[in-house]
């Protein structure tokens, strides 16, 4: 989903930045609930309250009805052979589309040494999963705020 909201918001539409529509990810990451929030952000960001609302409503209500009509049909083929080979097939697609995201946002952020020196760091550290996203994400903010006043 990231891929095709950047998409819109960014590319097509030009309703933000690159490094906003960033910071609506980061926003969507850090607050309770799906990454697809950001699109409140990103309707705010365009048409106040009501683009909020509506890009809210125009986020989750296509999934929702998805959700709804496939879990009755899923409930019925769950278990079969054909289903589960479908599911090995789109695995590393869904993968492959979330690889591309993260390197399409992770271009924007990389502005010197030591923002790659974080990306590189928390990536090695989620990967191993000892350290909490919450450690991480509180992590390279205390960094970024220490770069920023050491830079001046």
């Amino acid at each position: 989903m990231i891929p095709l909201m950047q998409n819109a918001a960014v590319y097509q539409n030009g309703w933000l930045t690159s490094s906003q529509f960033g910071a609506a990810i980061a926003l969507g990451q850090i607050t309770p609930g799906p990454v697809a929030i950001s699109a409140t952000f990103i309707g705010y960001k365009v048409a106040g309250i009501g683009g909020a609302l509506v890009a809210t409503a125009a986020i989750f209500a296509p999934s929702l009805l998805c959700m709804y009509l496939l879990e009755k049909f899923y409930l019925k083929v769950r278990g079969k052979e054909l289903t589960n080979a479908i599911m090995h097939g789109v695995l590393p697609v869904v993968a492959a589309i979330i690889l591309t995201a993260a390197i399409s946002l992770g271009k924007e952020s990389m502005h010197s040494v030591w923002q790659i020196a974080v990306i590189a760091g928390v990536a090695g550290l989620a990967i191993s999963r000892k350290v909490s996203y919450g450690v991480l994400v509180a992590g390279a903010m205390t960094v970024g705020v220490f770069m920023a006043f050491v830079g001046r």
